[in-house]
């Protein structure tokens, strides 16, 4: 369906007849996760990589629209269901807990995640190479690493979060969906000394971690982005950390989207 007719269509309907297609197409939507979660692993990973085909194109569109006020960035996020991403596992998680006041987001379930919207955007505008390192600093429940690992099973991954337990529940979904050769979730607190961050083609961050942190990371960046050629992609405020950095070591002018909320910066070279 054009997204065009979809608009028209809502204008016809109105407000009562909206209402009753939203509880319409939620009663749909709750059958059809409730079908795909009783399927096989690979049949429910199948279903997962068509889904995320079709929502790639609607972003791609939805970028093209005058404004409407119609959006759909949090359209799709029953998928994580299917990837049985388990946000209560969060509950009783104190907001700061790690030394230097890092945040763990208390009760944020899906908050602490990416939109689909985010990610899949990230991944058109990128057109990443083969073969691509792709490293997430502050990974979550994982869901940039499941989309980047269905859509691209040529690129390696590997996301590292300070949260066990999100740790765990993506990487059993990493390898139920038989993703584990190439996506790769690890427990890793950003901020000890001894870690380093390991080179890659590509850094995504959403907004991890305290100023302390923030620094160390981007140090880290830094110097990798004067050996190579790196892009750093942000999501959220993390953008407003590397405007500074950015202007000073002479890279490009980055690339903004979803109204600046998503940046893409690359290195001069890259």
């Amino acid at each position: 369906m054009r997204l065009s007719f979809f608009r028209s269509y809502l204008e016809e309907i109105e407000l009562k007849g909206f209402k009753e297609l939203k509880e319409h197409l939620h009663r749909l939507e709750v059958a059809v996760i409730e079908y795909i979660r009783t399927r096989p692993a690979l049949e429910q990973r199948e279903f997962s990589h068509s889904s995320l085909l079709q929502m790639s194109a609607l972003f791609a569109e939805e970028e093209s629209w005058q404004p409407t006020g119609i959006s759909l960035y949090r359209t799709f996020d029953r998928l994580d269901e299917v990837f049985e991403l388990n946000y209560e596992a969060d509950a009783g998680m104190k907001i700061e807990t790690i030394d230097g006041g890092e945040r763990l987001y208390e009760g944020a379930g899906v908050g602490v995640q990416s939109g689909y919207s985010t990610v899949l955007t990230a991944l058109n505008h990128l057109q990443l190479a083969d073969s691509a390192r792709f490293v997430d600093l502050g990974s979550g429940y994982g869901r940039v690493g499941l989309v980047v690992g269905l859509l691209r099973p040529d690129i390696n991954f590997v996301g590292y979060e300070y949260v066990p337990h999100r740790v765990h529940i993506s990487a059993k979904t990493a390898e139920r969906f038989q993703l584990h050769e190439h996506v790769k979730f690890e427990i890793q607190d950003l901020s000890l000394e001894e870690f380093s961050i390991p080179e890659a083609e590509v850094y995504y961050l959403y907004d991890p971690f305290s100023e302390e942190t923030y620094k160390y990371v981007l140090d880290q960046l830094i110097e990798i982005s004067r050996r190579k050629s790196i892009v750093i992609v942000t999501k959220g405020n993390a953008r407003k950390w590397l405007l500074d950095v950015a202007a000073r070591e002479n890279w490009s002018q980055p690339k903004q989207y979803d109204s600046g909320n998503l940046c893409v910066f690359r290195t001069r070279s890259a």
